[in-house]
């Protein structure tokens, strides 16, 4: 009797789609989208603030960023035209963030701007919650680094972002972006709040608690995530940009609070690291505390008013704050150290 053909145990459709998807993969990423590309927030901020006149300051970064520096404060201390002052900044946009947007958008920007990223503990923490680290650095990321930094269904969905990203702009965009509203960007893209909050200590202790869960988690700053945000502000520096980075103000009950905890200790840990990253690679850095904003004015005996939460400054303190950036700035470039 003739022996029947045992059929293979691997379907052929599925080693044929597989083959399929890796060579699509391979494409996209290396011929349309082989480097990252920024966030649909940014990549609408950036459009709506851009193209109309070329940006001679950037303010980039994250929420801290965007709701702690008003472009027109910073731009008129500085003595330059308002409107050629932006804030591209939006919530947990890390170095790699900021890099995407400056590259997909250089030629409509100055050819050298002055670009103030304001850097926090979230940016260098291979630790923090996974949710503030942003698709532009996992793209930038092998599938091992991922997973050390994310679950692994986000970092093996991060191999397809080229993917992504291609069918988002060539194929959605073009049907939505006539009914898509046009992004409001005010005050050159700067997003604050008027109000402030009190910290009575039960209060303090379920935001402390937050904040090491979230930003700290047993911090550690000599990952994936630091050698990002070196290469990311070299690069950003080769393309042409003026990098100055703001180290911003905390509210001064968070400073008491994490004073002797293992939070105080990473904390200090980011300040000196960051402050040696500048000193090393000749880069401005700018540092302010709660009380630096209040020199003279009549929140001196009061500094916490200049916040909307622990991290992130209300609308007095971002104009508090602009005004003492725009004044360094305008300071370094007395001196030939910015042009």
């Amino acid at each position: 009797m003739l022996r029947r053909r045992r059929r293979s145990r691997v379907p052929r459709g599925a080693v044929a789609a597989v083959l399929i998807v890796g060579l699509t993969h391979a494409l996209v990423a290396r011929f349309v989208y082989p480097d990252p590309l920024p966030r649909r927030d940014v990549r609408r901020k950036l459009i709506a603030l851009t193209g109309e006149i070329s940006p001679k300051l950037i303010i980039a970064g994250d929420s801290r960023a965007e709701c702690g520096l008003v472009p027109a404060i910073v731009a008129e201390r500085m003595g330059v035209n308002t409107r050629a002052a932006i804030n591209m900044a939006a919530p947990a946009c890390d170095l790699p963030g900021v890099l995407a947007g400056f590259r997909e958008f250089r030629e409509r920007l100055d050819a050298r701007p002055i670009v103030v990223i304001s850097v926090s503990v979230v940016d260098l923490n291979d630790r923090v919650d996974e949710r503030l680290i942003g698709d532009e650095t996992l793209w930038s990321l092998s599938l091992g680094e991922r997973i050390a930094l994310v679950s692994p269904k986000r970092a093996l969905l991060a191999t397809f972002l080229p993917e992504r990203e291609f069918v988002r702009r060539r194929l959605l965009e073009p049907m939505l972006l006539g009914n898509e509203a046009r992004l409001n960007v005010a005050e050159q893209g700067y997003r604050g709040e008027e109000s402030r909050h009190v910290y009575p200590p039960e209060k303090l202790a379920r935001e402390l608690e937050g904040l090491d869960r979230a930003w700290y988690n047993g911090a550690d700053f000599a990952g994936a995530r630091w050698r990002l945000f070196c290469e990311s502000v070299q690069a950003m520096v080769d393309d042409g940009a003026q990098v100055v980075l703001l180290d911003p103000p905390a509210h001064p009950d968070f400073v008491a609070g994490i004073a002797g905890t293992r939070m105080g200790s990473a904390d200090r840990l980011f300040h000196r690291q960051l402050a040696e990253f500048c000193h090393v690679q000749g880069i401005p850095l700018l540092r302010y505390s709660a009380e630096d904003l209040c020199r003279g004015e009549a929140c001196v005996s009061d500094p916490g008013s200049s916040f909307v939460s622990l991290m992130h400054l209300n609308r007095a303190g971002a104009g508090r704050v602009s005004a003492l950036v725009g004044d360094a700035l305008a300071d370094l470039a007395g001196r030939g150290e910015l042009h």
